[in-house]
Order: C-alpha cells, then sequence, then structure tokens
C-alpha cells in the first residue's frame, strides 16, 4: 500500500472511522478543493495540503470547540462555496497526509506537501456568518393569495438570545441561542439561525443532530410571543398606554 491518508479529527475507538464514532466535538473546519477553488478572501485557511499539483485540501482552525454535526454542515457550506467535494465534508473523511506520496496518477508520483498560512484561528461564528447558506431547493409559487394574519418574527424573539442579524436577500434572518441549546453536544451555542422570507413566512433551522427535525412549528412552542396594542379608554387624559400581550408557551 503506497498511498496513505489520515482521519481529519479524532475517533472513539480505534478500528473504526464510522461517523457514528466520530468524537462529540472538534476544533477545525475541513475542504477537499477538488476541481473548484476557495474565495481569496476571508475567512481564509489556517492550512493548507497540495495533495498534487494541481489539487489543494485546506482547513481552518477555530477558537473553541463546536459540535461535529455543526462542524459537518459548514463543511458542506465551504465545499459549496468553493465548489469543492461536498462527500468529503462529513466526519467519516479521510485527506492525505503531508510528507506521503500520491500516487493516482501513476507513473506520475506527486508529493504531498503543506503550509501553515498564519490566518486564524477563527471564531465560530465569524465564519458562519462569512460563509454563505446552502440555497434550498426552490418551491413552486403559491397560487392562491394569503389571507391569513400578518405575523412579524420580533414577537418571537423576545425570550430568545440573538447574536446577530445575516445579510439575507430572501428576507430577514438571525443567529440566535437555540431554545434546545442544553441538548447539543457541550452546550454549543452555534448554528441556529431563525427568519422570515419576503413573502411572510417563518423558519427555523439548527445544525445540531439534536435538533434534526425542528421547525418553525416546534420553535414556536418553545418560546413565548409577545404583541403590543395600544389602550384607548373613554375619558383617560393621562400618557397614552401600551398593552403587552405575551402568549405563554
Amino acid at each position: 500500500m503506497r498511498d496513505a491518508y489520515f482521519g481529519v479529527h479524532l475517533f472513539r475507538e480505534e478500528g473504526n472511522r464510522l461517523a457514528a464514532n466520530a468524537v462529540p466535538t472538534v476544533l477545525g473546519l475541513w475542504l477537499d478543493e477538488d476541481e473548484g477553488h476557495f474565495p481569496e478572501i476571508d475567512p481564509s485557511p489556517t492550512a493548507i495540503i497540495h495533495s498534487s499539483a494541481a489539487r489543494r485540501h485546506l482547513y481552518w482552525r477555530l477558537t473553541q470547540p463546536v459540535a461535529i454535526e455543526w462542524a459537518v454542515a459548514m463543511n458542506r457550506r465551504l465545499a459549496t462555496w468553493a465548489r469543492g467535494d461536498i462527500g468529503k465534508a462529513g466526519a467519516a473523511s479521510v485527506l492525505r497526509a503531508p510528507g506521503t506520496m500520491n500516487y493516482k496518477r501513476h507513473p506520475q508520483v506527486d508529493l504531498v506537501g503543506g503550509e501553515l498560512t498564519g490566518s486564524g484561528p477563527w471564531e465560530p461564528d465569524v465564519i458562519d456568518q462569512a460563509v454563505p447558506e446552502i440555497s434550498e431547493p426552490s418551491r413552486p409559487p403559491r397560487t392562491e393569495p394569503y389571507d391569513g394574519p400578518e405575523v412579524e418574527l420580533e414577537s418571537y424573539l423576545f425570550d430568545v438570545e440573538v447574536l446577530g442579524e445575516i445579510s439575507d436577500g430572501l428576507g430577514t434572518k438571525y443567529t440566535i441561542v437555540c431554545p434546545w441549546v442544553h441538548e447539543h453536544t457541550g452546550g454549543d451555542d452555534s448554528g441556529t439561525r431563525v427568519g422570515q422570507r419576503e413573502n411572510g413566512a417563518l423558519w427555523f433551522h439548527c445544525d445540531h443532530a439534536h435538533c434534526q427535525g425542528r421547525t418553525w412549528r416546534e420553535f414556536k412552542k418553545v418560546v413565548a410571543r409577545h404583541r403590543f396594542a395600544s389602550a384607548n379608554l373613554p375619558g383617560y387624559t393621562g400618557p397614552s398606554l401600551k398593552v403587552d400581550i405575551r402568549y405563554g408557551r
């Protein structure tokens, strides 16, 4: 056996590199550019491995451990942005080790070399905001006009910790601390977003495995909702009154 590979993160038990055996948290992200190319902008990689004369593997060191589920989701976004190999974004991936030889194009043999760029470590939230999300599949437009009540996203955010707003051409989007953060591996508070499309549709998404399948329907059930109304009392001449109507969990 001439080609050599290594696991891009640690595993809990030896001899088993299935995704289910991955350690729960990791301190870095990875990308196999394949025939693509990562943009020459931040967040620039911390390390670059030249797997052949024309191919590269990129790594980003993080300032703090993140859940493996969040890392895999972010790897997919990095690969999509770079038009790289999305298949290598997963927790079972292995990549070529620097200092070894690549015999894939035998009789031509490539030396696998690498370099540290001096970039990073990166805050996970910085990368989350810098890397574009993967576009959702387009849905057929509604054939009938929406005649339901107008609902504002902000009325659901009073009891949610909002980390920041993200630019989104499809509507409003915020990064938030997940209501189920206590279920995340290591209490990781990254990787959760909520938003409202221009057509009024509300949505929720969390990258963590414990939150898979949870949508806006589940999110709105666990957060309190506020509405404000002005009170107009006959004969009252004092300052205007604003009533906070709170819908409990």
